[in-house]
Protein backbone atom coordinates (compact mmCIF):
# COMPACT_ATOMS: atom_id res chain seq x y z
CA UNK A 1 0.00 0.00 0.00
CA UNK A 2 3.11 2.16 0.59
CA UNK A 3 3.53 2.41 -2.70
CA UNK A 4 0.17 2.98 -3.93
CA UNK A 5 0.48 7.22 -1.88
CA UNK A 6 1.48 9.87 -4.06
CA UNK A 7 3.94 12.43 -2.21
CA UNK A 8 2.60 15.10 -3.52
CA UNK A 9 -0.92 14.71 -2.01
CA UNK A 10 0.71 13.49 0.92
CA UNK A 11 1.99 16.73 1.22
CA UNK A 12 -0.82 18.61 0.96
CA UNK A 13 -2.78 16.92 3.82
CA UNK A 14 -3.41 18.02 7.31
CA UNK A 15 -1.81 17.04 10.32
CA UNK A 16 -5.11 15.43 11.58
CA UNK A 17 -5.77 13.76 8.80
CA UNK A 18 -2.26 12.40 8.29
CA UNK A 19 -2.27 11.15 12.39
CA UNK A 20 -5.69 8.87 11.28
CA UNK A 21 -3.64 7.04 8.49
CA UNK A 22 -1.21 6.38 10.90
CA UNK A 23 -3.09 5.42 13.31
CA UNK A 24 -4.91 2.99 10.80
CA UNK A 25 -2.12 1.59 9.35
CA UNK A 26 -0.57 0.83 12.39
CA UNK A 27 0.90 -3.03 12.00
CA UNK A 28 2.28 -1.80 8.60
CA UNK A 29 5.91 -0.23 9.17
CA UNK A 30 6.70 0.49 5.76
CA UNK A 31 3.86 2.34 5.64
CA UNK A 32 4.64 3.94 8.90
CA UNK A 33 7.83 5.49 7.81
CA UNK A 34 6.03 6.66 4.56
CA UNK A 35 3.65 8.57 6.40
CA UNK A 36 5.92 9.88 9.31
CA UNK A 37 7.40 12.67 7.52
CA UNK A 38 4.45 13.79 5.99
CA UNK A 39 2.79 13.90 9.29
CA UNK A 40 6.36 15.99 11.06
CA UNK A 41 5.75 18.13 8.37
CA UNK A 42 2.06 18.85 8.69
CA UNK A 43 2.69 19.30 12.69
CA UNK A 44 5.70 22.23 11.95
CA UNK A 45 3.31 23.65 9.13
CA UNK A 46 0.59 24.18 10.91
CA UNK A 47 2.15 24.65 14.31
CA UNK A 48 4.60 27.16 13.49
CA UNK A 49 1.68 28.95 11.01
CA UNK A 50 0.06 29.82 14.22
CA UNK A 51 2.84 30.99 16.32
CA UNK A 52 6.22 31.80 14.14
CA UNK A 53 7.54 31.70 17.95
CA UNK A 54 7.54 27.93 17.22
CA UNK A 55 9.51 27.88 14.13
CA UNK A 56 13.18 28.19 16.30
CA UNK A 57 12.10 25.22 19.25
CA UNK A 58 10.26 23.02 16.08
CA UNK A 59 13.56 23.29 14.20
CA UNK A 60 15.51 22.35 16.85
CA UNK A 61 13.23 19.16 18.34
CA UNK A 62 13.09 17.72 14.93
CA UNK A 63 16.70 16.62 14.53
CA UNK A 64 16.13 15.83 18.07
CA UNK A 65 13.47 13.23 17.88
CA UNK A 66 14.82 11.16 15.07
CA UNK A 67 17.84 11.06 17.32
CA UNK A 68 15.72 10.17 19.78
CA UNK A 69 14.06 7.64 17.93
CA UNK A 70 17.36 5.44 17.94
CA UNK A 71 17.67 4.75 21.98
CA UNK A 72 16.19 1.24 23.08
CA UNK A 73 13.27 2.61 25.14
CA UNK A 74 12.17 4.45 21.86
CA UNK A 75 8.05 3.68 21.38
CA UNK A 76 7.81 5.29 18.06
CA UNK A 77 5.98 3.80 15.34
CA UNK A 78 8.33 4.73 12.70
CA UNK A 79 11.89 4.06 12.66
CA UNK A 80 14.04 7.26 12.13
CA UNK A 81 15.54 9.04 8.69
CA UNK A 82 16.90 11.54 7.30
CA UNK A 83 13.86 12.14 5.07
CA UNK A 84 11.20 12.43 8.13
CA UNK A 85 13.80 14.94 9.38
CA UNK A 86 13.75 17.01 5.94
CA UNK A 87 9.95 16.70 6.10
CA UNK A 88 9.69 18.15 9.44
CA UNK A 89 12.39 21.34 8.55
CA UNK A 90 10.37 21.81 5.59
CA UNK A 91 6.95 22.04 7.44
CA UNK A 92 8.67 24.87 9.51
CA UNK A 93 9.46 26.42 6.41
CA UNK A 94 6.20 26.23 5.21
CA UNK A 95 4.78 27.38 8.44
CA UNK A 96 6.74 30.58 8.25
CA UNK A 97 5.74 31.37 4.59
CA UNK A 98 2.29 30.69 5.24
CA UNK A 99 2.07 32.90 8.54
CA UNK A 100 3.99 36.21 7.10
CA UNK A 101 1.20 35.54 4.01
CA UNK A 102 -1.26 35.90 5.78
CA UNK A 103 0.16 39.56 7.25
Amino acid sequence: MAGLLDPRELAKLDHATLYRMRAQAAADQALQDQLAGYEHRAFAREATAENPLLALPIAVATPLYQAAKLLPSSQSRSRPGWGQMGQGLLGVGEGLLGAFNRR
